[in-house]
């Protein structure tokens, strides 16, 4: 039977982690955005719950992946990684499996993006993005590196290598894994999670019927998780169906109302 992490539901509650839990964090370089595209090469960094706490069992870990298909040149310029160097690679389905295989949970930085590549599973998802969002407001943007840099983290590597950006996702997943539950952390990476406040960008912080409505239009409009899109359209929805006030009665003011008080004393 599969270990799952059981974490009480506040900070204030004294936590109770199964012993060895295990999550794999994974990063897929690919050729391109999905669903027309495949992985080039897979990382993982895994870490475990020692009775220390949270750490690194394997770190930055990669293998290449032969996609079966070119990998387009503006693609390559991006992460580096060229036709010839995946030839000897795994097939994709062989990289989905190993990644699937063993652990409790699976992590990644944008889970709605590593997930369509690393299908096939039915273990439960953290998505350090989406977790990051909620548990740190005001960093500039919420990119794996930035992260890295606000909270401080030293990763030795090249960014945009999936072994490199899998040992940056797990240290932030342990910083995480100090001011959010498991539950928590689960809840908010469900692309359907909707949040309460907009937790990003030039509104972050307020809550959706404080943001202006064309900017709640423009997040309906956009490519953000399912959730956040889902909260903005509700938005607007309670703002067109609430009652208007009644306007005003306007009562213009006579000009000559002056004239009839001639002659009274």
């Amino acid at each position: 039977m599969s270990r799952r992490a059981l974490i009480s539901p506040t900070r204030s509650e004294a936590r109770v982690v199964e012993p060895l839990t295990f999550i794999r964090v994974a990063d897929c370089e690919t050729t391109g955005f999905p669903p027309d595209a495949e992985i080039v090469e897979i990382g993982w960094t895994d870490i475990r719950y020692f009775p220390s706490g949270w750490d690194i069992e394997a770190d930055g870990q990669s293998k290449f992946v032969n996609p079966g298909r070119p990998i387009p040149e503006a693609v390559t310029k991006i992460h580096g990684i060229t036709d010839a160097m995946v030839q000897g690679g795994v097939t994709p389905d062989e990289a989905r499996a190993f990644i699937a295989r063993g652990p409790d949970m699976l992590a990644a930085h944008n889970v709605d993006f590593d997930s369509k590549f690393l299908r096939g599973h039915d273990l439960p998802w953290l998505c350090t993005l989406q977790c990051s969002r909620q548990a740190w407001r005001g960093f500039p943007n919420y990119k794996n590196e930035t992260i890295r840099q606000q909270l401080g983290i030293t990763v030795g590597g090249d960014a945009h290598r999936a072994g490199y950006d899998s040992a940056v996702t797990a240290r932030i997943l342990i910083k995480l894994l100090d001011v959010m539950t498991i539950e928590q952390m689960v809840k908010v990476s469900k692309p359907s999670f909707q949040p309460i406040r907009m937790p990003f960008g030039e509104h972050a912080g307020k809550l959706f019927d404080e943001i202006p409505a064309s900017y709640l239009q423009w997040i309906g409009r956009s490519k953000l998780a399912e959730g956040i899109k889902t909260a903005a359209r509700a938005s607007l929805a309670r703002t067109a169906a609430a009652p208007k006030p009644a306007a005003a009665t306007v009562v213009e003011e006579d000009p000559d109302a002056w004239r009839s008080q001639i002659g009274r004393s």
